[in-house]
C-alpha cells in the first residue's frame, strides 16, 4: 500500500494551505494510499544547529518532535509539503523542516547511500496574486531532490483570507486529483 505523508507548514490552521493539503491527502486515500498529517505548527522543534552531527548520516542528533517526522519521511512513498508564501518565502516552519532535511542530503551526497525513490508535490498559497512562486518553491525543489523525490507543484496566488480558496471553483479538484496522482505508484511527475 502506498503512503502519503502530508505536512502542513502553515502557522494557521484551517487556512488555505490546509483546505488543499486536507483535499490532496483525500485524493490519495480515495486511491487506496495509507495518508497521515503532520501539522508542522503543532511540533516542538527548530531550525538546523549546523552542528555537523548527522555527518555520519545517521539521524539529526537534535532531540526534538522533527524525530517522529523523519520516521515518516523515512517511510514516505510520497511527501506533499503545503505552505503559504511570506514576504516571497515558505513559511518558517516548512524551511526549518527543509534545512533539518541535512541528514538527508548528507545520506545522498556525502556518503552516496541510495535513497528511496519518492514522489513529491508542493502546495502553496500566496495572498498576492503575482507572487514569485519560482522563487519560494527552490528550496522545496532541492529538498526533494535530496529525499530521492519528484518534483511538482500547485501554486494558488490572490488568496489571503482564511478559507478564500473555496472561492476558486477548481482548487480542490485539483488538489484532490495531484494526491490521486501521487497515490499511483505507476504514475511519474
Amino acid at each position: 500500500m502506498t503512503f502519503v505523508l502530508g505536512i502542513a507548514g502553515s502557522p494557521r490552521r484551517g487556512g488555505n494551505t490546509e483546505l488543499l493539503l486536507d483535499a490532496a491527502l483525500a485524493g490519495a486515500a480515495e486511491q487506496g494510499a495509507e495518508v497521515r498529517k503532520v501539522v508542522l505548527s503543532a511540533l516542538d522543534f527548530s531550525g538546523c544547529t549546523s552542528c555537523g552531527g548527522c555527518s555520519e548520516g545517521d539521524d539529526c542528533v537534535l532531540d526534538d518532535d522533527l524525530r517522529q517526522v523523519y520516521e515518516l519521511l523515512d517511510r514516505a512513498d510520497a511527501v506533499i509539503l503545503a505552505s503559504p508564501l511570506y514576504f516571497e518565502g515558505l513559511s518558517s516552519q516548512s524551511k526549518a523542516l527543509i534545512d533539518r532535511g541535512q541528514v538527508y542530503w548528507v545520506r545522498k551526497f556525502a556518503l552516496h547511500r541510495d535513497g528511496k525513490k519518492r514522489r513529491g508535490a508542493v502546495i502553496a498559497v500566496g495572498a498576492r496574486r503575482n507572487a514569485d512562486f519560482p522563487s519560494a518553491l527552490r528550496p522545496a525543489k532541492i529538498w526533494f531532490i535530496t529525499l530521492d523525490a519528484d518534483f511538482t507543484s500547485l501554486t494558488y496566488g490572490g488568496f489571503e483570507e482564511k478559507g478564500s480558496i473555496l472561492d476558486d471553483p477548481g482548487a480542490l479538484a485539483e488538489a484532490r486529483a495531484l494526491g490521486r496522482r501521487l497515490a499511483d505508484e505507476r504514475n511519474i511527475l
